[in-house]
């Protein structure tokens, strides 16, 4: 046997009780790394806990906060002489008011959102007309309630409704003004048709019939030009497709033109100037006399020293030659 082949053996018992601590210090290491993370596990657990219960408290304290804050500015009674000074409106909502003055939050927000939905949809259902979709009201209504809410102060100690009246009615006024005519008209017409709508329907009630346009320019304080500019823009709020049938459906007939009476009185008015000038000069003033100036055939008789019944005979004469002269209609 070598030597190399004998001392072989000697170094093997050396070479396993190396791999057996090498392994064992490994296990001792995994198990304080173990150990290590459980503890920072419940350290983590622990803070969160705390942290949680320090937000819960805080959360309780603001709460407490802003039920004091509101019991202290919550509008009181129905006036300033009210003895009684009881809340006028709902505590709890009104602290829901202070709460989101204070935080901003979301959910608050959409809590007093939905409070008041009711009250939007209302004031939306009392400005809608016909023609107008009632879905587009209230969105929009909803929109200047939540704008309402954003700028609300409790602090101030006034009922929201009372705030956010003007800014719901306002948007609404201004959709109607900027999306509710098919044409757009100037700012002046809606100023005038609204006014004048209402001081017509007052004026039928008072006067038991149907006012003048003079009366309800004058109730409005308008002049009556402006006031019927007014009335002929207000045509614009809807329009008609020229596609549209016109009488019974069965005749198909589609509204492309119609006639222009201001048409066919300027045509008479040419054709008849005409015709005057190729009547004599008697009988163009015996026909401005008796039509323009209202005298009688006798008055006319006794300018020309005729009778009655020749002065008759040439107003028909005249007139004869006239009407062969006018274009037929």
């Amino acid at each position: 046997m070598s030597i190399a082949s004998a001392s072989a053996p000697s170094h093997a018992p050396v070479q396993m009780v190396e791999a057996n601590a090498l392994q064992s210090r490994t296990v001792s290491g995994l198990e304080a790394a173990r150990e290590a993370r459980r503890s920072s596990r419940s350290t983590r657990i622990a803070t969160g806990t705390s942290r949680r219960r320090a937000r819960q408290a805080l959360d309780r304290y603001e709460g407490q906060v802003d039920t004091l804050r509101a019991w202290h500015s919550v509008p009181r009674g129905t006036s300033a002489s009210d003895d009684r000074r009881t809340p006028a409106v709902d505590v709890g909502i009104w602290a829901e008011h202070v709460r989101y003055a204070r935080s901003r939050h979301p959910a608050v927000r959409a809590k007093l959102a939905e409070e008041y939905r009711g009250y939007a949809v209302s004031l939306a259902r009392r400005l809608h007309r016909d023609g107008e979709s009632l879905d587009d009201l209230t969105q929009v209504a909803m929109e200047a309630l939540l704008l309402a809410l954003d700028r609300f102060d409790p602090e101030r100690g006034i009922p929201f409704p009372a705030f956010a009246t003007p800014t719901i009615l306002g948007s609404l006024k201004r959709h109607y003004r900027d999306h509710g005519w098919s044409v757009r008209v100037p700012r002046r017409v809606h100023e005038i048709a609204v006014p004048a709508r209402k001081a017509s329907d007052r004026l039928t009630h008072v006067l038991g019939r149907t006012p003048t346009t003079a009366e309800v320019a004058q109730e409005v304080g308008v002049d009556v030009s402006t006031l019927e500019a007014a009335q002929e823009a207000t045509n614009a709020r809807s329009v008609s497709s020229l596609d549209a049938t016109v009488g019974p459906p069965e005749r198909g007939s589609a509204a492309l033109a119609s006639d222009d009476t201001d048409m066919l009185r300027a045509e008479n008015r040419v054709a008849l100037a005409q015709a005057l000038r190729e009547l004599s000069g008697r009988e163009r003033d015996v026909l401005g006399l008796y039509f323009f100036d209202e005298l009688s055939q006798s008055e006319i008789g006794r300018r020309y020293d005729v009778s009655q019944m020749q002065v008759s005979r040439w107003i028909t004469a005249a007139l004869r030659r006239l009407r062969d002269r006018m274009p037929e209609e």
